[in-house]
């Protein structure tokens, strides 16, 4: 049964550039549901995970420098801080200051934060919020100053940090500055993106936070490329409206605000696939806003770097491979290269395939690769690399979210919690074909593997729908390689308190 739009919803629907057949089909996903990923087993370690020794580690590192290929840095960006500061908020909310901070804490069950109040001093803006409240070190030893700094960090006559991007979050002090999280991603872009002492980045950001952005990066850019001899050249992009989808009540009515209107959401960084889609660079690095680390002359930062760049140089060893046969196949398709061409599939990506026809082959090599970076799985929430059977029988590798699996099966249940490594976000791409065109990525999705998010709005509840992940179903039939990268890869700021442990301090370890 159709549903009948009002005509201030056809016009609200229009203004989304969306179309009501496109929102029809989304509700009828919302009736229909997706099905779960099935898993044959976790990747590990020789069944899926590939390892670098030093000599594959340097070879690879080579092949990337040598190279002569453009590149980007893709880095989403379009998230506010709100959740690093979630449970900040709600003990301000509810604090009681006829009681100390530590009962305050006991009482919101938030113990674990104890040794951040403890040591506000070492926070990146700790200078500038002491500065403006005229606080010293020492008055940070008291509950009520601490309060005071927590309140004027949040508050919007503050700092307001957690309506501020996180990409323009203070995360690391130096001796004569503090640098943002964007800015990190710029130096970091430096030392393993850049080509002919160029380095391009792009970040997916809210529309809204433009000009914030535009205001850091002209302060900053020429003092910038100063200190590094590169050139940068950064873009923006917004998420496409036209990725949103309507958001419904429980019982699958439409969800209406006090004003009668519709509710559109962001489909989830899936909808990023078509930022993506716009880059045409040769490779691509992916990367999250909030993984960096501290000090690009440290040694940790270095390993880092170089794990980078073997990633890049397998990215581009594998697909200098596609191409040739590719090329071969098209050009002098005899029984041998057919037999090599089976066999790199194969062993490469696991690809038992039957067919001979030479233009089948090439359809089948020339597609999207994605070579991407897994650390050991030390508890973090989130995806990692699994063999994935897809109902036509090919078992490929994907990164899988928990939401994806049907937990009510124990033998899923039990190969998700048997993985030994975590998807960090750290991928790299090639997006061109055989031939050097720019692949459109749309057709590499599998749409299966969107899923419904229980979300609310001012309180009530509501169903969302969300695309598939971007390097989950969005990436689902791209070829694929997992590496092992080291565990100091991953250095992400969830929270706050993130910003307090060693990899984001100036007494890190190495």
């Amino acid at each position: 049964m159709m549903t009948k739009f009002l005509t201030e919803d056809l016009k609200q629907i229009k203004n989304h550039r969306l179309t009501p057949e496109k929102v029809e089909n989304d509700l009828k996903k919302f009736e229909e549901g997706f099905g779960t990923i099935n898993i044959s087993r976790p990747a590990t370690i020789n069944d899926g995970i590939l390892t670098l020794d030093a000599n594959q580690l340097k070879h690879f590192i080579d092949v990337y420098n040598n190279s002569t290929l453009s590149r980007c840095k893709f880095v989403p960006a379009s998230g506010a801080a709100t959740r690093m500061f979630k449970d900040l908020h709600n003990l301000l909310k509810a604090y009681d200051h006829k009681k100390s901070l530590v009962e305050n804490l006991i009482l919101q069950g938030l113990e674990q934060w104890h040794s951040f109040f403890e040591n506000l001093s070492r926070l990146p803006f700790a200078k500038s919020i002491c500065n403006q409240l005229n606080l010293t070190e020492e008055d940070l030893h008291h509950d009520e100053h601490k309060v005071e700094f927590i309140t004027y960090a949040l508050d919007e006559n503050g700092l307001h940090l957690s309506q501020t991007p996180k990409a323009l979050i203070p995360f690391h002090t130096y001796q004569d500055k503090c640098l943002t999280a964007f800015e990190e991603h710029l130096y970091e872009a430096a030392a393993y993106a850049k080509h002919q002492q160029t380095a391009k980045l792009h970040f997916t950001i809210s529309e809204e936070h433009q000009s914030k952005f535009d205001v850091v990066l002209n302060e900053i850019i020429n003092e910038l490329e100063a200190e590094t001899n590169v050139k940068f050249e950064v873009d923006f992009s917004y998420q496409s409206n036209s990725t949103d989808t309507i958001a419904i009540n429980l019982d699958h009515s439409l969800y209406r605000d006090k004003n009668g209107k519709l509710l559109f959401r962001p489909a989830g960084h899936g909808a990023l696939l078509e930022n993506l889609n716009q880059l045409t660079t040769d490779l691509i690095f992916i990367k999250n806003i909030d993984n960096v680390c501290y000090n690009p002359e440290q040694q940790t930062q270095q390993t880092n770097n170089d794990y980078k760049k073997a990633l890049a140089g397998l990215c581009i060893s594998f697909k200098t491979k596609i191409n040739h046969f590719c090329k071969a196949l098209n050009q002098h398709p005899n029984q041998e290269v057919i037999r090599e061409a089976k066999q790199f599939l194969n062993d490469s990506f696991n690809l038992n395939i039957s067919t001979e026809n030479p233009e089948e082959l090439i359809s089948i090599l020339d597609k999207p690769l994605r070579v991407c970076g897994m650390v050991k799985n030390e508890g973090d929430p989130g995806g990692g690399p699994f063999w994935v059977q897809f109902k036509n029988g090919d078992e490929k590798l994907q990164i899988v979210e928990k939401s994806q699996i049907n937990l009510d099966c124990s033998k899923q249940t039990k190969h998700f919690e048997d993985s030994t490594h975590f998807n960090p976000v750290d991928i790299v791409c090639s997006i061109k074909n055989a031939e050097g065109k720019t692949f459109n990525l749309q057709d590499f999705v599998d749409d299966n593997q969107g899923f419904i998010a229980n979300k609310s709005v001012d309180g009530h509840p509501i169903k969302g729908l969300e695309l598939p992940g971007l390097w989950n179903g969005g990436m689902a039939h791209w070829h694929t390689l997992f590496v092992e990268v080291p565990q100091q890869s991953f250095n992400p700021v969830k929270s706050i308190a993130d910003l307090l442990k060693p990899h984001h301090q100036e007494c890190v370890e190495v």
